[in-house]
């Protein structure tokens, strides 16, 4: 089984890069030992190689970990937008997040692809660098518009470009712990917004200030803080420029993308029987297990197929009530009287539950299956819609609700990509699983439309509720789902 050629142009263009950095063509070239059997030893060398990949691949993470951290910066930011244009509101700030999560879910598909031409390691450097400067801009933007492009678009699409980049480097180390590798580096995901929220709250609001600048804003008053507070936004971008430049280095200098080490190949010559779990990203080198049953062949097959449809508006129901969340935490506690220490705590443990929780949903898809997971999600998130406009002012039951929730986001996230997998095959998934993501940031921005507009006319138990019929519908088609479908009907 031979990989497809690199082609010729790419190959000088890479060999050019090699002359400055010798340790990059084991990175980037050779398939000559393509079915190479290893020794202990090197087997060894090679298991430690992967684990520094993995932790550069965490520290990657906590990078992109910035998606989350925008609602537990955004009442800061407000506040500092504020004083510079008047006209600036909470809800116009709050559409940073969805245009962030459409940015960034709408390139996935192509930032492997686009690696393996240029290079893992120059995409990895390019896209922390633009991001740090990024943050290093906004601390000089006084202007919204400026401000939400940047934030939007100079994060969000190098963010999504290299998400996965990391993840296929671990997967080639370590091919039959495939849900081991995702668990672990998306969890630097969740903790990178866990640290950064404590990070950026004791440099805006180290006194645990509260806000009091009152603003008529639809017919309600919201609050804003003071100057103590939101004069700080400058130096926290700039801590956080110089912080995740520091930590895309690490990362430059530790993810690694041997293309040349097949150990599934060795693993299967010798076995037979083994085959490496979680779902093939790769086409250039790729292990093909012998297909069994029909495959769908093209996209447009499966875009004229049932399981396409349910699983878009399943994914459209779904994760809506936890992207409005992640997106209005802060400003709805700040609603039920919660302190912005207390917030920022139940910011960070929430971000943890979300990327946390991956793995475990990831390991329960493999022995139940997605249908059995997702009803379970579906039923939780049923409870939980229902029953957050009832908390009444408690930060314990505020806390367990948020942090439940997100629990739940993490599963929708780790099983959707799996779920694609199944049904469409190796071909197709991948495609069908990058235009769901695309689907994901659609959800985020219909929850922010249902915030912008329904919340000052019915509230945030209104908006609730119609986050409910949402669930239930999530729940409905849920029921009548197929997980298998038989591509040879046609």
């Amino acid at each position: 089984m031979k990989p497809q050629a690199v082609p010729q142009s790419v190959a000088q263009s890479d060999h050019e890069l090699d002359k400055h950095h010798h340790e990059s063509q084991a990175d980037e070239h050779g398939d000559e030992h393509h079915f190479k059997e290893y020794s202990p030893k090197e087997l060894q060398s090679i298991k430690i190689q992967g684990v520094v990949c993995l932790l550069g691949g965490i520290a990657l993470h906590f990078v992109l970990g910035t998606f989350y951290l925008w609602g537990g910066i955004s009442p800061y930011v407000g506040a500092y937008m504020k004083d510079k244009d008047p006209s600036v509101t909470q809800s116009t700030l709050q559409i940073v997040f969805p245009i962030l999560g459409i940015a960034t879910n709408s390139v996935l598909s192509f930032g492997v692809k686009l690696a393996q031409r240029i290079g893992f390691k120059t995409m990895i450097a390019g896209a922390g660098f633009l991001i740090s400067l990024a943050f290093l801009i906004l601390s000089f933007i006084n202007n919204i518009y400026g401000f939400i492009l940047i934030y939007c678009f100079m994060i969000g699409i190098p963010s999504g470009l290299v998400y996965m980049l990391p993840i296929i480097c671990g997967w080639k180390f370590f091919p039959f712990n495939r849900g081991m590798v995702s668990g672990l580096i998306i969890a630097g995901y969740g903790f990178g917004a866990f640290t950064f929220n404590f990070i950026c709250k004791a440099i805006c609001n180290p006194n645990n200030e509260e806000p009091d600048i009152p603003f008529d804003e639809d017919g309600k008053v919201k609050k804003y803080f003071s100057r103590d507070v939101f004069e700080n936004v400058p130096f926290m971008f700039q801590m956080l420029a110089l912080s995740y430049f520091l930590l895309t280095i690490i990362a430059t200098l530790l993810v690694k993308y041997p293309r040349d080490l097949n150990l599934e190949y060795q693993q299967v010559l010798g076995e037979g029987n083994k085959k490496p779990s979680g779902i093939n990203h790769e086409k250039s080198v790729d292990y093909h297990p012998t297909v069994m049953h029909a495959e769908c062949e093209t996209l447009g097959q499966g875009m004229k197929s049932r399981p396409f449809w349910f699983l878009i508006v399943m994914v459209l129901c779904s994760i809506i009530f936890g992207m409005l969340m992640a997106n209005c935490y802060k400003v709805f506690g700040q609603t039920l009287g919660i302190d912005d220490a207390s917030l920022t705590v139940l910011g960070s443990v929430q971000s943890v539950c979300n990327g946390g929780s991956r793995f475990g949903w990831a390991v329960l898809f493999d022995k139940i299956g997605f249908k059995k997971v997702y009803l379970i999600i579906a039923v939780i998130n049923l409870i939980c819609t229902a029953a957050i406009g009832y908390i009444d002012k408690s930060y314990a039951g505020y806390f367990i609700i948020l942090c439940i929730t997100m629990c739940c986001e993490g599963g929708l996230f780790s099983c959707y990509p799996a779920v694609s997998a199944k049904i469409f095959g190796h071909k197709v998934g991948p495609i069908i699983y990058g235009g769901l993501f695309f689907v994901i940031g659609l959800s985020n921005m219909l929850g922010y439309l249902l915030y912008k507009f329904g919340e000052p006319k019915i509230g945030y138990g209104g908006v609730f509720w119609i986050v409910f019929g949402f669930c239930c519908v999530a729940f409905i088609l849920g029921i009548f789902f197929k997980e298998d479908h038989d591509w040879k009907k046609k």
